[in-house]
């Protein structure tokens, strides 16, 4: 055995390892003093004696510490309990917890999860696959020491938690599990076990799967305490041996699955550079998404590369009381999709997978709603992206594109911000007298509504038309200020919409991921939406001149991903909400600009991950 201080370490034979990261009880001195919690009290929310329950694996990490020094199933940012919330209602410091007490508990947090890594590598090479048993207990007698104890239909001897798994991908070793354990005796009568009734996994199982998403299998265990007394701590050694000899029958019955599974299949390579990653994309409403659109494309390119990709509707978000985001989530079935439209249709039907998950826990939300597509049917969820994305960044995610930014870029007003070098004349107003003195003055022009996508309600003003421009005035500022802007004569062709990522023009492979979009007839809107065809477009000095200008404001405002419609040396409009048309672009070019995307989005997480997530998010956003 190595002692690391704080754990202890047994390095054994064969692909099953466990940990009882909840064992302990001891505390440093330093924290002792501030300690506001009895023993007793701490031994209730502790889970003792697990240690010993970890002696059936050959491979363990017992951690001596106890949880409220250090808890090592929680996120970092949250490994100490700052406030009763955190810790049961407990009020658990004498006063203020100082800087150099949490800096420890910090370090230790490293150390521990470095440690449990280097073990955890050595048996993906030793063993391609391997198991991990995450051993907890928890109290049914909440009550007090007299009370009857919790209904044992809700709360089962053993609950496996596989919450945080591809449970597909273990469903041979899950299964396995649980059928050999629950043929075990206990209390004379079959041992209950069963799968996430009352937990789904904490932190530690999320961080395995992140880790080694397809060599990694870490089981939630959560006993209940019938083996102790959970208010006076007497253990009951016999039902503890019990428990113990019932755990070591399900080893051979895992290994085997396990042999099965590499037989099959052996897991892929380890990826080099970067982790499985966790992203959430924010729509208006998962069920009018359509196959074609830029975010089912995102999404189902993230699957194929490895990574999880969570859907999430705007009225599916919900900041719950323990200040944390959350949201009923969809992803599909890991499986491998060759087409959007089998993609979206699992993901919209009955073979999704629906969790309600914590978004401050992914690595990265997009959101990828268009707040103009609520504004009228639906008006409480049109800044509903923002509002949560800025409680999900303040938690800890990446939010693209940055939420203030996309604050300040509700309605078209936002395009005025950027240099008038990039821009069309341009008048807003809901003056009837000064829309007509900048038509004279123009003599053609362009109105559309300062708020609106897809080119509804745009007209072209001609100068024969002035006279007669009122009925155009009244069918846009119905919902709210008119735009007016100077007609630019190369509108004729149409116009391109040229996607800008990093605050650089997204080029992969040698391409510019941009298309042409052409007016239909004598249609003035080329918006797609709207009629408008689709043509290749071919990138000049002009076009990247543009995004030279407009590349500091994007930077400063964390515009990630936008799309730039240009028609000749000006911009007519600058996208940031939900730009679409990177399926189009790819079309043309015979390049699939989503892994370029996707491969964006791991590079800041790899280097979110040496920064441990205290960064500014802007600075994230365009790295």
């Amino acid at each position: 055995m190595q002692d690391l201080k704080f754990w202890s370490r047994v390095l054994g034979e064969g692909p099953i390892a466990a940990v009882a990261i909840h064992h302990g009880h001891e505390l440093d001195p330093a924290v002792e003093r501030l300690m506001a919690l009895s023993e007793p009290e701490r031994l209730r929310e502790e889970d003792p004696h697990t240690g010993i329950l970890a002696e059936v694996a050959p491979t363990r990490l017992v951690v001596k510490k106890s949880r409220f020094e250090l808890d090592l199933n929680r996120p970092r940012e949250g490994a100490v309990y700052r406030t009763p919330e955190q810790a049961w209602g407990l009020q658990v410091w004498n006063g203020d917890l100082h800087e150099t007490v949490l800096r420890a508990a910090l370090e230790k947090y490293d150390a521990f999860y470095a440690s449990l890594k280097e073990v955890l590598l050595a048996l993906e090479r030793t063993h391609g696959r391997f198991v991990l048993l995450d051993l907890h207990s928890y109290n049914h007698r909440r009550d007090g020491q007299g009370a009857e104890p919790a209904d044992p239909e809700k709360n089962p001897q053993i609950n496996v938690g596989t919450g945080a798994m591809n449970r597909e991908l273990w469903a041979p070793v899950v299964d396995a599990f649980i059928e050999s354990l629950s043929a075990q005796p206990y209390d004379n009568a079959p041992l209950d076990v069963r799968e996430n009734v009352r937990f789904r996994g904490g932190h530690l199982t999320h961080w395995v799967r992140d880790n080694f998403p397809q060599t990694g299998c870490a089981l939630a265990l959560e006993v209940k305490k019938t083996f102790m007394d959970e208010w006076t701590g007497e253990l009951d050694a016999g039902r503890l041996k019990t428990l113990k000899q019932a755990l070591a029958q399900t080893l051979e019955p895992v290994q085997q699955a396990l042999r099965r599974m590499q037989r099959r299949s052996a897991p892929p390579p380890r990826r080099v550079g970067h982790r499985a990653i966790r992203l959430g994309f924010v729509v208006n409403d998962i069920m009018t998404e359509e196959a074609g659109y830029t975010t089912m494309r995102l999404a189902r390119t993230a699957r194929q590369m490895g990574h999880d990709a969570w859907v999430i509707g705007v009225g599916d978000l919900s900041y719950d009381a323990d200040e944390k985001i959350r949201a009923r989530a969809r992803t599909v079935p890991r499986r491998v999709y060759k087409a959007n439209d089998s993609f979206l249709r699992d993901l919209q039907g009955k073979n999704a997978v629906q969790e309600r998950i914590a978004v401050s826990d992914l690595d990265v939300v997009l959101l990828r709603n268009d707040p103009a597509q609520d504004a009228i049917a639906r008006p409480w969820a049109a800044n509903a992206g923002i509002i949560f994305g800025r409680a999900a960044m303040r938690l800890g995610a990446v939010v693209l594109n940055d939420p203030n930014g996309l604050a300040k870029a509700t309605n078209k007003m936002y395009f005025q911000a950027f240099p008038e070098e990039v821009r069309p004349r341009t008048v807003i107003t809901r003056d009837r007298k000064a829309l007509h003195e900048f038509a004279q003055e123009m003599g053609t022009l362009v109105l559309k509504p300062l708020q609106g996508s897809g080119g509804q309600s745009v007209f072209l003003v001609r100068r024969e038309d002035v006279a007669n421009m009122n009925q155009m005035i009244d069918s846009v500022s119905r919902d709210g200020f008119v735009i007016a802007q100077e007609y630019l004569p190369e509108a004729e062709a149409g116009d391109i919409r040229l996607f800008v990522m990093n605050g650089e023009a997204l080029r992969h492979k040698g391409r510019y991921a941009a298309f042409r979009r052409v007016r239909k007839g004598g249609d003035l809107r080329s918006n797609l939406h709207a009629g408008g065809g689709l043509a290749r477009a071919e990138i000049t000095a002009r076009e990247l001149a543009l995004v030279e200008i407009v590349r500091p404001k994007l930077i400063q405002d964390g515009m990630f991903l936008v799309g730039l419609d240009i028609v000749g040396d000006k911009l007519m409009e600058i996208n940031v909400f939900s730009p679409g048309g990177l399926g189009s672009a790819q079309k043309f070019e015979g390049v699939n600009f989503s892994e370029a995307v996707i491969k964006a989005l791991e590079r800041k997480t790899e280097a979110m991950s040496y920064y441990r997530r205290q960064f500014d998010n802007v600075g994230m956003a365009v790295i």
